[in-house]
């Protein structure tokens, strides 16, 4: 089932501007990271902060540097996959290690595969897509999901599966693993009975709200995010298995911030994906009218927490003001595009 989300809104292409060092002098020449926002470290991150903070940028209609999008192909390992984070590029990709946490994932790859369709990097974001359909891995009930490091023995899990299912459907992959996909995501959702939520694995005894706000996210969100809709009230359980889960979230917002359910803290960026789907889905108007609020009396602690710019967080916060109509540059106190657009690295 081919998802509609895709837009392009850029007016016109952007021009890829690679920046070498040869022939400029040492106090000029660019560092290894130029063109990447945030100053946080991007050792497991990087990728992922990256693609996020182009995807809120393009949201609210402002072009991100041609340095910082270099970035990002640039760090795209040969098959098409995408590591958290590559220290150097002359150094090759290795394979997925869910031990050891290493080599590329589908997380990483599926954001950047996102990031790269939103500002016409077409041939980079379909060759990132076209590994992800080699991702599959089966889960207990039989169904085939995404694993988030692929390799033998893997479990998929719905937060991979998710996004891998976004950017699959998204750039129209012909290929039977995106219904494979979207079958494994809505087995992943418990009845009404047993809340609405969604499991991280299939067999967890117990939902998960992460794993809740990024499946539906999958099945039903748009990014680059769409401008504010008109919305009807917190949906009901019970009348499809989407619905399901959109009542279950709005239940989980009702002191406005989603909770790390099942762990401890709280879970800014997910509460951000939720007002963004909401939105797409055209429901959830107290849900959503208390989490922006609550997103922006808290956007400085999460976005700016111990003095460093999380560009992430920043490109979730502004896809969430274009979801409610905010404005991005008075936001909780914070000018969003400046606080992103200034942190990127020369």
């Amino acid at each position: 089932m081919k998802n509609k989300y895709r837009k392009i809104v850029l007016s016109v292409a952007l021009s890829a501007t690679i920046v070498l060092s040869l022939g400029t002098s040492p106090a000029s020449a660019a560092g290894p990271d130029a063109g990447l926002y945030g100053t946080t470290d991007p050792t497991y991150t990087g990728v992922s902060d990256q693609s996020l903070a182009i995807l809120g940028l393009v949201s609210v209609g402002v072009e991100p540097s041609a340095v910082a999008i270099d970035w990002l192909v640039s760090q795209q390992c040969l098959d098409g996959s995408f590591q958290p984070y590559r220290a150097s590029i002359r150094t090759a990709c290795g394979p997925s290690d869910p031990v050891n946490f290493s080599g590329p994932d589908t997380n990483s790859t599926a954001l950047a595969a996102l990031a790269l369709d939103s500002v016409g990097k077409l041939a980079q974001a379909k060759k990132a897509v076209n590994w992800l359909t080699k991702a599959g891995a089966k889960a207990p009930n039989g169904t085939t999901g995404i694993a988030y490091y692929p390799s033998a023995g893997a479990l998929p899990d719905t937060n991979s599966s998710a996004l891998a299912y976004l950017a699959m459907s998204g750039l129209g992959v012909n290929s039977t693993i995106v219904g494979q996909v979207r079958t494994y995501l809505l087995s992943s959702i418990t009845p009404c009975a047993q809340s609405g939520g969604a499991k991280y694995q299939i067999g967890d005894a117990g939902v998960n709200n992460s794993a809740s706000a990024q499946a539906l996210f999958g099945l039903k969100g748009l990014t680059p995010a769409e401008p504010a809709n008109k919305l009807a009230a917190d949906p009901k359980c019970g009348k499809t298995k989407v619905n399901n889960l959109a009542s279950y979230l709005s239940g989980q917002l009702k002191t406005g911030l989603l909770s790390s359910f099942p762990y401890d803290g709280t879970d800014f960026g997910n509460t951000a994906t939720a007002v963004i789907t909401f939105n797409t889905m055209k429901v959830g108007k107290a849900s959503v009218s208390k989490a922006i609020t609550a997103l922006k009396a808290n956007a400085k602690a999460w976005a700016l927490k111990d003095g460093k710019v999380d560009a992430g967080a920043l490109g979730k916060l502004l896809a969430a003001a274009q979801a409610t109509d905010s404005n991005p540059k008075k936001f909780g106190g914070m000018n969003l595009v400046k606080t992103l657009t200034n942190s990127m690295r020369k």
